[in-house]
């Protein structure tokens, strides 16, 4: 994964307390190989501006992934899938 593609990841991931900056976030991404998610914890903050570090992750909270439904970026199948497995 190139910086620029951690970077999109780490941009269009969702908090999982959206009132919370340094809330863990949670990204997917599709592959020729599949979903994958991605959790970033908050690390430090550097200049007023919250830092994480991110990390492939086979957990994501159940308001994550409905989100993540709600957002089209999963189907309802694999919400269904998921939630099961995951949340």
């Amino acid at each position: 994964m190139t910086p620029a593609e951690r970077s999109i990841l780490l941009e269009n991931s969702i908090p999982n307390d959206p009132d919370s900056p340094r809330s863990r976030r949670y990204a997917v991404r599709r592959t020729d190989h599949g979903i994958e998610f991605f959790e970033a914890k908050f690390t430090r903050d550097v200049g007023g501006e919250p830092e994480f570090h991110g990390h492939p992750t086979t957990r994501v909270p159940a308001n994550v992934l409905r989100r993540f439904l709600d957002d089209s970026r999963i189907t309802q199948a694999e919400y269904r899938r998921l939630v099961k497995r995951l949340g």
